[in-house]
């Protein structure tokens, strides 16, 4: 298949999605970047690998729906799973091995065209200092690239009233599937001052083989590796805690930087008894894209397990006109828990 007949494809995918401005980018970058979140500190394993199992508790479970250009037209729907816990802990001193899968959906316009993935991350934690911890992670996974490109509309098929399903396309292609096995590793560095100010940075690369992609055999569709770092911290306050965040990536000519921050004020108390915390704490916080969105956001966290998050893309950049600065949705859940009850009963605490 011609370079000429891929190209109209690209085009007509971005046109059933709403989007004509994608039409106008080079046919390399269509295709080849990441899914993304405005929450990235709620999908730990699409962030780094090295993230696997750094929980306060024994284990992790997340979900996330992204919604985005719903006003231009059919939109992307991104939907996220993770699962990871710490193994070894109590046994290793401090240090822990780590394991998770997360699994995507990214999925848009009428062509259904975007990607499915699942992966499994593997990571190993030691202590770096009396108040560090550093941690080194790797990721596997299989992807698959798709699109149902039958019943789509071809410049053909217009007659110049008007479109004509009646006409011929004068191509011949059926629907369109590509897999890929994918390749990624991280770092984390994480501590706490004196002072108690706790702090954590990280730095992975994703798409390490930079597997082919394409849906008609071409070895020049790609995916680029993407270059990630990120990092925040926790400032705790007699009332309030701030954490302020940054993430930055870099996939070939796209860059990617977030910054912000969260702050959130508990809501009733913990046990003066035992160890148990059953606080709850809602958050707020508004975070900036650069050149592209406003992001603000507000979660809830229910006795310290559950969190539900929701943010907004506010579109600043130059399609603000066309979206009405109406960028994309988007929702998480996510849930931390013990395997068992591991309440111990204060030193100082009164028996009755």
């Amino acid at each position: 298949m011609s370079r000429e007949l891929v190209l109209r494809v690209v085009k007509l995918v971005a046109r059933s999605s709403g989007l004509v401005a994608l039409t106008l980018a080079p046919f390399p970058s269509v295709f080849s970047q990441d899914v993304h979140f405005s929450q990235f500190f709620t999908a730990p394993l699409v962030l780094n690998p090295a993230n696997a199992g750094d929980i306060e508790g024994d284990q992790r479970a997340a979900l996330m729906h992204r919604s985005q250009w719903q006003s231009a037209g059919s939109p992307f729907r991104t939907y996220a799973m993770s699962y990871d816990v710490p193994l070894f802990r109590g046994r290793m001193r401090g240090r822990y091995l780590g394991i998770g899968v997360h699994g995507f959906s990214d999925r848009a316009g009428s062509t259904r065209f975007g990607d499915t993935q699942g992966n499994l991350s593997l990571s190993y934690a030691l202590r770096s200092g009396e108040r560090t911890l550093l941690a080194f992670g790797l990721q596997g996974g299989y992807g698959q690239r798709s699109a149902v490109l039958n019943g789509m509309r071809w410049d053909s098929q217009y007659n110049g009233a008007g479109y004509d399903e009646s006409l011929p396309t004068g191509e011949t292609m059926a629907s369109s599937t590509s897999g890929f096995i994918d390749l990624g590793a991280g770092f984390l560095w994480r501590g706490e001052t004196k002072g108690g100010m706790q702090w954590r940075s990280g730095i992975a690369v994703m798409h390490l083989n930079e597997p082919g992609v394409s849906l008609f055999g071409s070895s020049e569709d790609r995916l680029f590796r993407r270059y990630t770092a990120h990092a925040e911290l926790r400032i705790t306050g007699d009332r309030w805690t701030w954490m302020p965040k940054l993430y930055v990536s870099q996939q070939g000519s796209s860059r990617e930087i977030i910054f912000g921050t969260l702050m959130h004020r508990r809501i009733g108390q913990d046990s003066r008894y035992t160890t148990d915390k059953t606080s709850n704490a809602f958050h707020i916080g508004c975070f900036y894209r650069w050149n592209d969105a406003v992001v603000p956001m507000a979660q809830f966290e229910y006795k310290r397990k559950l969190a539900i998050g929701l943010s907004y893309d506010l579109n600043v950049s130059k399609l603000r006109a066309a979206t009405h600065m109406r960028g994309g949705a988007e929702l998480s859940l996510q849930w931390i828990g013990a395997f068992g009850d591991k309440r111990r009963v204060l030193p100082n605490a009164k028996s009755y």
